[in-house]
């Protein structure tokens, strides 16, 4: 045989692989015979959250957070691959068609994940004041499929000033962190730039230096425990229950805490920490079993000082816990008695530290 034929026959040998290579792929990839639509087998699950916290909607449209409204996963239980996979999620009225992840191919026995994070109208959520039921439409199309498939599922929006300490159900809670895994999201509830909290935290911290000395940022957390007591704000108890059970509950922002003159050991908490961050007083809010407290780091030495706000009701304080107060039930005072809970609480493993700084660069920022 010449070297010409070899050489021919080497040639024409390849263009015949790469030509049956092409026509197999254009075979399963195509809508023809190759691929049919018929064949597709996909088991496709949708999951939601059942409660939205309207306080911190925003962060629900945000993917860069975990807390996305729906998850769908995606598995194809067939024998050929699903091509041109699209999916979109709609909230009701209260959002436009939003897209999810575009997939090329999915192979047999191939699961995916993708997640709807909505960005939710901003007129109709504010206006939400009650637990509020939604429908979420998921919609899914792919190659060769004649129409849309849709699934829907109803989820609650909660009004603004509700708060569910945990989405855990209750088998899932081990630990006392697991009972306050929404912890962040009070963070949503601080807010130093709203003009009522601004406007008082102003008067506690006049003539202070709040950002550099030590001295000036406790004297102001002082003077706010003060100027709440002679605003006349009693601490009131939460009910067991408010609308879903006793592991929710109604949350106040600290421009409703000041003016209603009431608030329950978290408003008051929350409210302290709003007024200090407004003046540059770096603040925490810690959950201990049943009971949530204050804290301030003071700017040049980090020290942390707790208060007892709840004891700025004089009144209760003196009528339930007479043994541990003067008569006069200081400011100093219920910073030693708020010293005490918390080291006791973290003795126990049983304290949560919110820094709202932190979840707000996080994304959790107030909404009103």
């Amino acid at each position: 045989m010449s070297r010409t034929l070899k050489i021919t026959l080497v040639l024409l040998l390849a263009a015949f692989t790469a030509l049956s290579s092409l026509l197999f792929l254009l075979a399963v990839t195509s809508t023809g015979t190759g691929y049919d639509p018929a064949r597709v087998k996909l088991d496709v699950k949708l999951h939601t959250r059942e409660e939205i916290l309207t306080c911190a909607y925003k962060t629900y449209g945000d993917d860069s957070q975990d807390m996305w409204v729906a998850k769908t996963i995606i598995k194809n239980t067939g024998k050929i691959p699903v091509y041109d996979f699209k999916i979109s999620y709609k909230v009701g009225d209260l959002s436009d068609w939003t897209s999810g992840e575009e997939y090329s191919e999915i192979r047999p026995g191939q699961t995916v994940r993708d997640y709807c994070w909505p960005t939710l109208d901003d007129e109709q959520v504010t206006s939400i004041t009650t637990k509020t039921p939604v429908e979420l439409v998921m919609k899914y199309e792919y190659r060769g499929l004649g129409k849309p498939y849709e699934d829907y599922q109803k989820i609650f929006l909660l009004g603004r000033n509700d708060f569910v300490f945990s989405s855990l159900v209750e088998k899932d809670r081990k630990t006392f962190a697991d009972n306050f895994d929404n912890y962040r999201f009070i963070a949503a509830f601080i807010t130093p730039n709203e003009e009522t909290t601004k406007y008082y935290a102003n008067s506690v911290g006049s003539g202070l230096e709040t950002r550099l000395s030590d001295a000036d940022a406790l004297e102001a957390f002082k003077r706010s425990f003060d100027m709440l007591r002679t605003q006349g704000v009693k601490y009131i108890m939460e009910p067991e229950a408010f609308w879903a059970g006793s592991e929710a509950q109604y949350v106040q922002y600290p421009k409703e805490t000041i003016e209603r003159s009431s608030g329950t050991c978290l408003d008051l908490a929350i409210t302290m920490s709003a007024l200090m961050e407004a003046i540059g007083v770096k603040s925490y809010v810690a959950l201990i079993p049943g009971h949530a407290i204050p804290l301030v780091e003071l700017p040049e030495s980090g020290d942390l000082f707790a208060i007892e706000s709840t004891f700025l009701d004089k009144e209760y304080a003196l009528a339930k816990h007479p043994d541990i107060v003067s008569a006069d039930v200081t400011s100093d005072e219920c910073i030693t008695i708020a010293k005490e809970e918390i080291e006791s609480a973290q003795e126990e493993g049983e304290i949560i530290m919110i820094d709202p700084g932190y979840w707000w660069k996080a994304g959790v920022m107030p909404s009103w």
